[in-house]
């Protein structure tokens, strides 16, 4: 069984405060003589579900081709639900004695079932959102040794009202070692999602040596 769980990026897609929104425009156009029409697209790297590569806070750091290449598989992948909505701080506390459950996993995705508001209220879930204790990383890189990636379902680890603490939280993943890949806006709205048996398949849309980019990503899901 495979289910997806990035979106499709349009030019009304919910961003973080501040990134540039994708922008459409004509290059071949019939009224203009041509034979075919065509268009270019411009895009910022973190933009709708999107990877965050070392090279995204730390100078130097590895990036998304040193790290994704074509593609990668990332398994086992493990689903933690932490219910929880509006400005609200996911804390060591609250995880640390649920991760001794996830064994070896390669993934971890955190779905706080903010997913629901990004059609209603995108502007909303885009500026108060679910975000990441700074103390998060190192927790993880304890509990959990095989850890390569964390994905969320809110539109970012860090929240706008509360910038300081995203960018130590993005340092922490990303330019530690190991790093860990961070996954965001994510679409975790199947409840066939966990239970275990699951695998992640990330592709990147441009294999260039970015900080970022946004993806196709794919749970594959054992049949029971």
């Amino acid at each position: 069984m495979l289910i997806r769980i990035s979106y499709p990026l349009e030019t009304g897609s919910p961003l973080y405060p501040g990134t540039p929104p994708p922008l459409v425009e004509p290059f071949h156009t019939f009224g203009d003589g041509n034979a075919s029409s065509s268009s270019t697209i411009t895009f910022h790297t973190h933009s709708g579900t999107h990877i965050d590569a070392p090279l995204h806070f730390c100078p130097g750091g590895a990036t998304v081709a040193d790290l994704l290449g074509a593609g990668r598989v990332f398994s086992p992948l493990e689903i933690l639900e932490l219910p929880m909505t509006g400005d609200t701080c996911i804390t060591p506390a609250e995880i640390e004695g649920r991760l001794s459950s996830l064994g070896q996993t390669s993934a971890l995705l955190i779905r706080t079932g903010e997913w629901q508001r990004r059609e209603r209220d995108p502007a909303g879930y885009a500026d108060i959102h679910p975000w990441l204790d700074p103390g998060i990383p190192d927790l993880l890189r304890e509990h959990l040794p095989s850890l390569q990636l964390v994905g969320i379902d809110a539109i970012s680890i860090a929240s706008p009202l509360h910038r300081d603490e995203g960018r130590a939280c993005h340092r922490s993943f990303l330019c530690k070692a190991p790093p860990i890949l961070i996954l965001e806006d994510l679409d975790l709205s199947d409840p066939l999602l966990g239970g275990g048996g699951c695998e992640l398949w990330v592709y990147p849309w441009f294999r260039q040596g970015l900080d970022g980019i946004p993806v196709v990503a794919i749970v594959g899901k054992k049949s029971s």
